[in-house]
């Protein structure tokens, strides 16, 4: 991905805000995939999705009801440029993969 200073992010937040959702999908779809290419890969095991229903396996990892619907919509600010949310889930995913691995 091409670095840009915040005035071509903003106009390109801005550009995108005008697609089409199905337009908009596939372009965040496009940005999340190369975002992606970051992570280190995983060995997923096929035990574990073979080992219980859906409703024991949420149980297992104590996930709880949402309560505030709220709380799922998250966010980045409109006024934060672009750039600063793909380095930002860089360092999420690099500080998970960091703690998974201790």
């Amino acid at each position: 991905m091409v670095r840009t200073d915040s005035t071509n992010a903003d106009e390109a937040v801005r550009a995108l805000r005008q697609l089409p959702p199905r337009e908009l999908l596939h372009a965040i779809m496009q940005v999340l995939a190369e975002l992606e290419h970051d992570l280190p890969p995983t060995s997923s095991s096929p035990d574990f999705w073979r080992a219980a229903d859906v409703h024991t396996l949420a149980e297992r990892q104590g996930v709880q009801p949402v309560e505030d619907l709220d709380a799922l919509l998250g966010g980045w600010p409109e006024d934060e440029p672009v750039e600063d949310f793909v380095a930002a889930v860089r360092e999420w995913r690099r500080q998970d993969v960091t703690m998974s691995a201790r």
